[in-house]
């Protein structure tokens, strides 16, 4: 059998023991941390992976031919509404 790509996600210790004993059994290279997956771009960070989403718009916009657009400025209405004022917040049934 042939696996092209395996992503195994854990703790580093959970992960090198996977590697120890995937080793006993298969020939394999390992990569290090992956960059991309899925067509999305992964960032390793301290305590979190970090999924930007601009690699994956890019993407789509070249896909539907949008990549060479100009933005427009459009105006906004900003409001403030109050914690009593807002009519989509949830009401306390008391």
């Amino acid at each position: 059998m042939y696996v092209d790509d395996l992503n195994i996600i854990g703790h580093k210790q959970d992960i090198d023991e996977a590697c120890k004993h995937l080793k006993l059994e298969f020939e394999f290279k390992d990569l290090g941390k992956t960059k991309f997956c899925l067509g999305l771009q992964l960032e390793h960070l301290s305590t979190r992976i970090f999924v930007p989403q601009s690699a994956y718009v890019q993407k789509v916009f070249e896909r539907f031919n949008m990549d060479k657009v100009y933005p427009s400025k459009t105006p906004i209405f900003i409001r403030s509404l109050g914690l009593n004022t807002d009519p989509f917040r949830p009401q306390d049934e008391g």
